[in-house]
C-alpha cells in the first residue's frame, strides 16, 4: 500500500513538472508575444504574416504528423486572440495563397480549384487581410480566373511587375498605403519573374512580367515620400531579394517565399524564419498556414531602419545587473532610441481553438452556398456551450475531488508563477474553450485550468439527458493538442500520462 502511495506522488510530481516545464518552455519560446499594455500607443503596430498557403483551408498535408498545424478556422481563433490583447495589427499575405503550388490548374479540376479559391478569398476577408502580393500559382487557374476572385476581395492584390502585354499597363495595384495606429505603412507587391514561357503561355498569354528591381525602384520611390515604413511582399526569388535589399536602400522590411533554384520549400528551419540583410529585416514562413510570423514593431522614427527589440532586452538586463561591458553599454544606448521589432513565429495548433464564424462559413461552402453570399455573423459565441467544471461537480463530486488533486486542475497558476497567464499562444493550454468560450485572459473565470470538457469534449445536453448523451473516451489526439513537442519539446507517453488523470469511474446505479 505505502509503495503505491509513493509511485501516486511520484506520478503526481512527474505531471507537476512537465506541466511547469511546458510553461516555462513557453515563456521562454516566444518572448515577444507578451501582451503590452502600451501597445495601442501611436507608433506600435503588429505585423502578422504568411506566404505560400498553397490552396490549404484545412491543416497542412504531412499525414505523418500526429498533430499538424493549421487551417483557416484556427488562424481565423488565433488572430481573434491576437487582437483581444489590443495590438494593432496589420496583416499581410506573401503570395501563392489560392492555388497548389507546383503546376497549374487542370481544365478537369478547375471548377472545384477555383470553388476553395473563393472560401479562401472570404476567408481571408472575415480575418481582415489588408494586402496579398500575386504570387507565381495565384494565376495557377488562368489570370482572368484571379481578376475575377479579385473582385470578391476586400484586401489589395499587388504586383508591380505584372503587365498587360498590349497595351503596357499594369493588371494589379503595384503597391498600396494603408494606415495602422497612426502609421502610413507602404506595401509593395512582386510576382515572380523567372516564370517559365510554358507556364505562362497556358495561364497568362497575354502578360508580361517587367523587370522586377525597376518596378520596385518605382513604387519604392513614390511610398517612400508619403509613408513611416515600407515593406515588400516580394514573390521573387531568394537571390533576386537579396539584390533587391542592395538596391533598394532604406527598405525595412521584406516577406521572402524562398524560393531557391525555382522550387519553394514548404517548411523552413526556425533560423531561417529571419535575418537581416543590409538593413532589411528579411522574413519567411512555413507554407501551407501552418505557421504565422508575429512582429511586434515600434516606430519611433519615420523612414528609418527597424534594430532588434529582443537584443535590446538582452542588453537591458546585462546593464541592470551591471554585467555589461563598456561595449555593450554603449550598443544600449544607441538601441534605446532606434526603431524596434521583437519577431515569433506562431504555430497554428489545435489549442487555438477554431473559430465558429469561419466553421458556419465552411460548413455553408461545402453545401455548394457561395461564400461571399453567407451572412457574416456578429456574435457566434459558444460560451453557453461550455458546462465548466462548476456545474459538473454537482453530479461528478468524486471525479471532481480526484481532479482537484491532479496538475491539470492548476494549471493556470504554472502560467501565472512566470507571468505568462496572458499570453494568448500558452493560455489555450491551460484553460478551457480559449478562442470561442472567451478571449480577454483578463477575463477568463470560471474557464481557467484544464478541466473535463478540455479532455472528454464539450456536451451541453449531457446534463439534461445523461444517459443519452454520454462523453466518449479520451483519445490520444485530445491530448496531444497540447502535450506534444511542438509545445512541450518533449515526448509524450499517453498511457502512463493518462493514468495519472484518469478520474475513478462512475458507480452504476
Amino acid at each position: 500500500m505505502s509503495q503505491d502511495v509513493g509511485e501516486l506522488k511520484k506520478m503526481k510530481f512527474t505531471a507537476w513538472f512537465s506541466c511547469s516545464l511546458a510553461a516555462i518552455l513557453c515563456g521562454l519560446s516566444a518572448v515577444a508575444l507578451a501582451p503590452k499594455a502600451e501597445s495601442s500607443e501611436k507608433g506600435r503596430f503588429t505585423l502578422v504574416y504568411n506566404v505560400n498557403n498553397s490552396g490549404y483551408i484545412d491543416v497542412c498535408g504531412c499525414k505523418h504528423k500526429e498533430v499538424r498545424q493549421g487551417s483557416l478556422t484556427r488562424r481565423s481563433s488565433f488572430l481573434k486572440q491576437l487582437r483581444s490583447t489590443d495590438r494593432k495589427i496589420l496583416l499581410l499575405d506573401g503570395g501563392s495563397a489560392l492555388f497548389k503550388i507546383g503546376e497549374r490548374v487542370k481544365e478537369a479540376d478547375k471548377i472545384e480549384a477555383v470553388r476553395k479559391a473563393k472560401l479562401i478569398v472570404e476567408g481571408y476577408n472575415r480575418m481582415g487581410y489588408d494586402a496579398m502580393a500575386v504570387g507565381a500559382f495565384d494565376m495557377a487557374a488562368g489570370i482572368e480566373t484571379l481578376r475575377e476572385l479579385e473582385k470578391d476581395a476586400k484586401f489589395k492584390l499587388l504586383s508591380a511587375n505584372v503587365v498587360d502585354k498590349a497595351t503596357g499597363k499594369l493588371l494589379f495595384a503595384p503597391h498600396t498605403v494603408l494606415e495602422v495606429n497612426g502609421l502610413r505603412v507602404g506595401v509593395i507587391g512582386l510576382t515572380l519573374s523567372t516564370l517559365t514561357k510554358v507556364y505562362l503561355s497556358k495561364v497568362a498569354p497575354d502578360i508580361r512580367l517587367a523587370d522586377p528591381f525597376e518596378a520596385a525602384q518605382k513604387s519604392f520611390e513614390e511610398l517612400r515620400k508619403e509613408t513611416d515604413m515600407v515593406i515588400a511582399l516580394s514573390h521573387l526569388r531568394e537571390e533576386t531579394n537579396f539584390e533587391l535589399v542592395k538596391k533598394l536602400k532604406g527598405l525595412e522590411i521584406v516577406v521572402d517565399p524562398y524560393i531557391q533554384y525555382g522550387n519553394h520549400h514548404t517548411w523552413i528551419k526556425e533560423e531561417e524564419w529571419l535575418s537581416n540583410r543590409e538593413d532589411t529585416v528579411f522574413l519567411r514562413s512555413d507554407g501551407q498556414g501552418a505557421r504565422l510570423g508575429v512582429v511586434d514593431i515600434e516606430l519611433l522614427k519615420p523612414r528609418q531602419k527597424l534594430a532588434s527589440g529582443d537584443r535590446l532586452d538582452e542588453l537591458n538586463e546585462l546593464v541592470s545587473f551591471n554585467e555589461a561591458t563598456s561595449a555593450e553599454k554603449e550598443e544600449y544606448a544607441t538601441l534605446r532610441g532606434e526603431n524596434l521589432y521583437r519577431f515569433a513565429r506562431v504555430s497554428i495548433e489545435p489549442h487555438h481553438g477554431t473559430d465558429p464564424e469561419i466553421d458556419f462559413l465552411v460548413e455553408k461552402w461545402k453545401k455548394s452556398v457561395d461564400p461571399a453570399k453567407v451572412a457574416q455573423a456578429v456574435n457566434l459565441s459558444e460560451k453557453k456551450d461550455y458546462t465548466t467544471h462548476e456545474k459538473c461537480k454537482s453530479c461528478h463530486e468524486e471525479q471532481y475531488a480526484f481532479w482537484k488533486t491532479t496538475s491539470h486542475s492548476h494549471a493556470l497558476e504554472t502560467l501565472k508563477k512566470t507571468e505568462d497567464q496572458h499570453r494568448y499562444d500558452c493560455v489555450g493550454c491551460h484553460s478551457l474553450g480559449y478562442g470561442q468560450a472567451f478571449l480577454n485572459t483578463a477575463e477568463i473565470g470560471n474557464y481557467a485550468d484544464v478541466q473535463c470538457e478540455s479532455c472528454h469534449g464539450n456536451k451541453p445536453q449531457h446534463m439534461d439527458a445523461p444517459k443519452a448523451n454520454a462523453y466518449g473516451k479520451v483519445k490520444r489526439l485530445t491530448c496531444i493538442h497540447c502535450h506534444n513537442k511542438e509545445q512541450t519539446k518533449k515526448t509524450f507517453n499517453y498511457f502512463r500520462s493518462k493514468k495519472q488523470v484518469a478520474c475513478p469511474l462512475m458507480a452504476v446505479r
